[in-house]
């Protein structure tokens, strides 16, 4: 089986959810890198989400703004 790992979380600013692709990480199991691709093995994708609360973005740049 595969396995995903996804952070979300929100930001501590604006409160909105979030997904940090950035850290996504996708670990083929051994079927699925004999074949080439992620996910298509005979027992799927197994998802682990892991909390991580982090300014987002948009509050990140307004933050970085005003101590310049």
């Amino acid at each position: 089986m595969c396995r995903k790992v996804v952070f979300s979380g929100k930001c501590p600013r604006c409160f909105d959810r979030f997904i940090w692709h950035e850290l996504t990480q996708e670990l083929s199991c051994l079927e699925a890198k004999n074949n080439g691709v992620f996910g298509m093995c005979s027992e799927g994708t197994a998802i682990d989400e892991k909390p991580h609360d982090q300014e987002c973005e948009a509050c990140l740049a307004e933050l970085e703004a005003d101590e310049g």
